[in-house]
């Protein structure tokens, strides 16, 4: 089934291609010259949240016969992220007698961010549990738009801890920018006896040089669903913040017999 944008899409393909149609027909017999559009020629900064009355600044539009034509200039599109956070976007305008002009700028965004994920809940599970990733993750795009439903998920991998998994998920934001993520799964064997260790946060992102101290997301111990005063936790793991990548850093602490472990996923960006 179709959705209101691709309705909306093909309504505007088959509008300009009446336009063009008639521009064709008509523009030969009615008059020689055409509409113009005049775009500045220096790429235009702007936010990636920015509407089309944004994306209209500084052009105009001219017609020998019809005069000033800016305030029917149309985005027609904009094009998906190229690099350097770059696009290009299609301008149109029409004539009294349906000639068409089109021009083309080249825009920045200012404020762009590629598409990240947050773990809404630890991925640990218990080998009596079926695992479900999307319940505990989402995903967003540039101003915090939640774009959950284009997450997909791969098929666990085993590690060389029979404990631990991995999953690749990938998401795909409405500029065309892909991001993935291979994440850290425990699936623990069932024991009333195992302490939980709980982080402030399960996945991180970093900029290039940016500090980091693994203190500072271990939250708490709890054993028996009470807090363990002045547990001590075992950290494994480093992680390098001048080199772009992602790292884990494992947290354990014994107790009982039993092994309560948690696992923060580092990104360097």
């Amino acid at each position: 089934m179709r959705t209101i944008k691709q309705i909306l899409i093909l309504a505007l393909v088959a509008l300009i291609a009446g336009h063009i149609a008639t521009s064709i027909y008509r523009g030969s017999s009615d008059r020689e010259i055409g509409p113009e559009i005049s775009v500045p020629a220096d790429v235009l900064e702007i936010s990636a949240s920015a509407s089309e009355k944004d994306l209209l600044v500084g052009i105009t539009a001219h017609d020998e016969q019809d005069g000033d034509l800016t305030d029917h200039v149309i985005v027609a599109s904009v094009s998906k992220l190229v690099a350097n956070n770059t696009a290009k976007v299609t301008y149109l305008v029409f004539d009294s007698d349906d000639n068409m002009a089109i021009q083309f700028r080249q825009i920045r965004y200012t404020d762009y961010r590629k598409p990240w994920f947050e773990i809404k809940e630890p991925l640990v599970y218990s080998t009596t549990e079926d695992i479900s990733v999307l319940d505990r993750i989402t995903a967003y795009e540039t101003a915090e738009k939640e774009i959950h439903q284009q997450i997909r998920v791969s098929t666990l991998a085993g590690t060389e801890n029979s404990e631990v998994y991995d999953v690749t998920v990938q998401v795909t934001n409405a500029m065309g920018d892909t991001a993935w993520l291979t994440l850290p799964v425990l699936q623990l064997d069932h024991d009333p006896n195992r302490p939980q260790v709980l982080l402030k946060d399960y996945l991180i992102y970093l900029e290039q040089g940016e500090q980091f101290d693994p203190q500072d997301y271990l939250d708490s111990v709890l054993q028996n669903g009470e807090p363990v005063r002045d547990a001590t936790v075992q950290v494994a793991g480093t992680v390098d913040s001048q080199v772009p990548d992602t790292y884990r850093i494992t947290y354990t602490y014994p107790s009982n017999g039993s092994v309560g472990t948690a696992i923060l996923t580092v990104v360097v960006q």
